[in-house]
C-alpha cells in the first residue's frame, strides 16, 4: 500500500522517454519454395518496422496508419492544454516488450477538483480567468443530517484530471483518448468511461493521421467543460450510506466476470486483499458509495496485471458509479443483491475446488 506522500506521481520534462523510435514501413515478402533466392510480395499486408532496434515489429494491412508512439503522445499533451491551460506532466507511461503498445497518463499538479462536505470546485493556480475557480452549484443539503460515521471527519478529497493516450503499432485495437481522475491520497485512476462523449476512439485503418488528430482536438474542444460532471457524482456518492461490511462486495459486483476468470489461489488472495483497502478507504472517506468506488477502483490495479492499459477495467467503475447516482436508485435493494454476488463468487470456488479434488 502506498503512503499519502508518493502515491500520486508528477514527473518531470517532457520529451525524455526511452519509448520514442522511429518507425518505418516495408511490404511482407515471403521466399518461394520452388525458386532458390526467389521472393513474391504479400498481397494488402505491410510489416511496421522499430528502427531504433532495426527490427519488424508486427504486419498488418497495408491501409493501416501506423502511428509513432511520439506523436501519440503530443497530441495528448496539446488536447490536456486545450482542456486544462497547463501543459502536463507525465504520471505513468507503460510500453510492452515488443513495443508496439504504448499509454501514457498526463498530469499536471497545478490544477485540481476539490471535494468536501460542502460540494466540489475545480481549482488552476495557472489561469487567471473564469476557470481558476469554479465552484460548481450542488444540492448541499443531501449531506445534512447523515450518520458521522458515513463521511469521515474533515473530510477533504482532491482529484487530478489526467489524460490517457493509448498508441498500438498492431491490429486489434483502435486509438484511444480518454479523460479520467486521480485522487491524490491513493493513485488510483477512474476513467470516466468508453461510453461517454469525454472518450475518443479511432480505427487505425482507412484513415490518415491529420484526421485522428483533427477529430481528437474537435471532440474535445466541444465539451471542454464538461469533466466536472464526474466531480458531482463522486460528491453525490458520500450521500449514499454503506455498512463498513459490506462495501468490500461493490468491489464484486463490478468484477464478478473478472474475478470469475481468474484461478482459485488467485481469486483468495484478490478477496483477502479487499479487506485491506476497505480499512483504508473507511478511515479516510466514511461508510459510503464514494469509498467503495475507491476501494473497487484501487482494486483494479491488481487484477489489472502486468497489461498496458488499465482503461478497460476502470471504465467499469464509472459505468457502476453511473447506475447508483441515477435518481431511482435504491439502496436498500442493492445491499441485498451484494449479498447475492458474494455467495456466487465464493460458490464458484466451492465447486472448482470439487472438481478439482475429483480429478485426483
Amino acid at each position: 500500500m502506498q503512503n499519502n506522500s508518493t502515491a500520486l506521481r508528477f514527473n518531470g520534462a517532457l520529451k525524455t522517454s526511452h519509448n520514442f523510435f522511429a518507425i518505418s514501413e516495408t511490404p511482407v515478402r515471403y521466399e518461394d519454395p520452388n525458386m532458390n533466392n526467389h521472393f513474391k510480395f504479400y498481397p494488402d499486408r505491410k510489416v511496421i518496422i522499430n528502427n531504433d532496434i532495426r527490427k519488424g515489429i508486427s504486419i498488418v494491412y497495408d491501409d493501416f496508419t501506423a502511428i509513432p508512439h511520439e506523436n501519440a503522445f503530443d497530441l495528448g499533451v496539446h488536447i490536456f492544454e486545450m482542456m486544462f491551460g497547463v501543459t502536463p506532466q507525465i504520471h505513468r507511461e507503460v510500453m510492452n516488450k515488443k513495443t508496439t503498445d504504448y499509454s501514457v497518463d498526463l498530469i499536471s499538479e497545478k490544477c485540481k477538483i476539490v471535494i468536501d462536505k460542502e460540494g466540489y470546485r475545480y481549482e488552476n493556480s495557472m489561469q487567471m480567468d473564469e476557470m481558476n475557480f469554479i465552484d460548481r452549484p450542488t444540492d448541499r443539503s443531501i449531506l445534512r443530517d447523515i450518520p458521522s460515521r458515513q463521511i469521515a471527519k474533515n473530510f477533504r478529497d482532491e482529484y487530478y484530471p489526467f489524460i490517457r493516450v493509448s498508441n498500438y503499432l498492431r491490429e486489434g485495437n483502435m486509438f484511444k483518448i480518454e479523460l479520467g481522475y486521480y485522487r491524490y491520497r491513493c493513485s488510483n485512476g477512474m476513467m470516466v468511461g468508453t461510453r461517454t462523449k469525454l472518450t475518443f476512439t479511432h480505427n487505425y485503418k482507412r484513415a490518415s493521421w491529420l484526421e485522428i488528430q483533427q477529430t481528437a482536438i474537435d471532440r474535445f474542444l466541444r465539451y471542454k467543460h464538461d469533466f466536472l460532471e464526474m466531480a458531482e457524482k463522486l460528491w453525490r456518492l458520500l450521500s449514499i450510506g454503506i455498512p463498513k461490511a459490506q462495501i468490500r462486495m461493490v468491489s464484486f459486483d463490478i468484477f464478478e466476470k473478472e474475478l470469475l476468470k481468474k484461478n482459485i489461489e488467485l481469486r483468495k488472495k484478490l478477496q483477502f486483499s479487499l479487506n485491506a483497502l476497505v480499512d483504508k478507504y473507511v478511515e479516510e472517506i466514511g461508510e459510503n458509495l464514494n469509498a467503495a468506488l475507491n476501494v473497487a477502483t484501487d482494486f483494479s490495479k491488481q487484477l489489472e496485471g502486468s497489461r498496458v492499459s488499465q482503461s478497460t477495467l476502470q471504465a467499469l467503475g464509472t459505468e457502476w458509479m453511473d447506475r447508483v447516482t441515477k435518481t431511482n436508485f435504491n439502496i436498500d435493494s442493492y445491499l441485498e443483491k451484494l449479498d447475492g454476488i458474494e455467495e456466487r463468487v465464493i460458490n464458484a470456488i466451492e465447486v472448482e475446488e470439487m472438481e478439482e479434488d475429483i480429478k485426483f
